[in-house]
């Protein structure tokens, strides 16, 4: 088994602001996202098997049920192994990442409020990390960016010096991101070692001076994290 997918489901969307419910398993249209995710990593060629990192019990037993309905659709399935997430997205990685088997060589991390993933898009990171060690789905910025050198947090009206960003360098991260699983071990070492703080696996890998792919996908991968999202993916998926 050399590619695992972590399917990172263990977050507890407080800023959807709808206590009691879980965005990943609410209701899009006939399905859910966290099975729109499960479903592109199970429909991509040279996936193994998946990790599901998961916030309590009765999150996981939705999940099982959720996963029993796409193996039921597929035309194979994988034997998922469950975690419990950890405090940050970086120790629920390395919780993770320990209970890949031995013989597992890529990983990919993808964030389960990002439902529009594909198998081709799998299949194509595929591809490039077996050549390069690592590629991340990201896409250019389009968007003017300032440095705002003075900004009153408590009154964001009041007149202050802005300063611009060159965009043509910057790229947006999105999941999945993939790499090398001896590679994110050692920045995920180095980091604990050295009490750094990452908020993703490029993160990781800048720490050990790994260089990365970027991939876009040429579609819209959003993130969910509040209502308006939500509102863009369902119409998103009623568009198809």
């Amino acid at each position: 088994m050399k590619h695992f997918a972590i399917l990172l489901a263990g977050g507890n969307g407080s800023r959807m602001n709808t206590p009691g419910k879980d965005k990943l398993i609410d209701p899009i249209n006939d399905t859910n996202s966290f099975r729109l995710c499960y479903e592109a990593f199970l429909g991509a060629k040279k996936i193994d098997n998946a990790i599901v990192v998961y916030r309590d019990n009765k999150q996981k037993e939705s999940l099982e049920k959720e996963i029993d309905i796409s193996h039921r659709k597929a035309n194979h399935r994988f034997n998922p192994i469950f975690v419990k997430g950890g405090k940050e997205r970086k120790d629920s990685v390395q919780n993770a990442i320990i209970n890949c088997p031995a013989n597992c060589k890529f990983i990919y991390i993808h964030d389960c409020a990002r439902p529009m993933i594909q198998s081709k898009t799998i299949d194509q990171l595929e591809k490039i990390v077996t050549k390069t060690g690592a590629v991340v789905v990201a896409r250019p910025l389009h968007d003017t960016i300032k440095i705002i050198e003075d900004l009153d947090i408590e009154d964001i009206s009041l007149p202050c010096a802005t300063k611009s960003i060159d965009r043509s360098k910057i790229w947006v991260m999105e999941t999945p991101q993939v790499s090398r699983k001896d590679w994110l071990e050692e920045g995920i070492k180095f980091a604990s070692n050295n009490k750094k703080f990452t908020t993703d696996e490029v993160s990781v890998l800048e720490l050990v001076n790994k260089k990365i792919s970027l991939f876009n996908p040429q579609y819209p991968n959003p993130k969910i994290t509040s209502r308006a999202d939500w509102s863009f993916v369902n119409f998103l998926l009623s568009s198809k």
